[in-house]
């Protein structure tokens, strides 16, 4: 008789560690207009530990892995301004000694030129027995089992729901990631485009062009926004990414 196999949740390390980083920090008043900022690494690290333990009960999880970025990723080759937006955004106090702590004390895994979004997806869109736990939308582009832990809701989406999505994302760009799309086009109006004319690349090529836009600036943004899904699209020895092609 065959053992059952475990259940790993695969966590996103990144959103857990910098949502516990902002959660523990307090304002502290010492005089009439002397105002400090305080965090505690403590309550940090039980926030964390909360968090891991929610996400392995509500996905009925044997194990778990936390999976953080690369200090670089593969992204900026391909566009320098990546995540610009945020460059001027404040992280929570600690965040790079408690996002260490957890690393260690907690499974982490990271690969070389990697998001850690990318990380699991290639672990998570090849077995079926590991579970995505993230809060990021972005994730409905991938073709697996995704716990989004700030809605408590599982997905499953399929490989042709995974690519209608990224063709979205595609269109329709990603503020929060510093990348616009075809101009004036947001998700509504990309999925009503894609409705209407064909979830296809030609569709994606068609909504730019309508803008005075080209295709080369939509192959950008498609790359920028697909998450890795499969070990065969990535060398971990050079740190290689396949980068991904429309079907024409």
């Amino acid at each position: 008789m065959s053992k059952k196999k475990k259940r790993t949740a695969v966590i996103d390390g990144d959103m857990v560690v910098y949502r516990a980083g902002f959660a523990s920090e307090q304002e502290i008043k010492w005089d009439d207009d002397i105002w400090t900022l305080q965090s505690s690494e403590p309550e940090m690290k039980v926030i964390i530990d909360d968090m891991i333990e929610y996400a392995v009960d509500q996905t009925q999880s044997d194990a778990y892995l936390m999976v953080f970025s690369d200090s670089r990723n593969f992204r900026y080759s391909i566009f320098p301004d990546y995540k610009a937006n945020r460059k001027d955004k404040r992280k929570p106090l600690g965040i790079k000694a408690i996002t260490e702590w957890a690393f260690k004390n907690h499974n982490g895994v990271r690969k070389n030129n990697l998001e850690a979004d990318d990380v699991i997806g290639m672990l998570c869109c090849t077995n079926e027995n590991y579970v995505a736990v993230s809060g990021d939308k972005d994730f409905g582009t991938l073709n697996c089992e995704w716990f989004n832990f700030l809605k408590a809701e599982t997905t499953h989406a399929t490989k042709e729901e995974a690519d209608y999505n990224h063709l979205v994302q595609a269109m329709a760009g990603d503020s929060v990631d510093g990348f616009s799309g075809a101009k004036g086009i947001g998700p509504k109006t990309a999925m009503k485009l894609l409705d209407k004319h064909g979830a296809t690349w030609g569709t994606v090529v068609d909504a730019y062009e309508s803008k005075g836009q080209n295709e080369e600036e939509a192959l950008m943004n498609a790359r920028l926004s697909y998450i890795l899904r499969s070990p065969k699209e990535y060398n971990e020895k050079e740190g290689e990414i396949k980068l991904w092609k429309p079907k024409v």
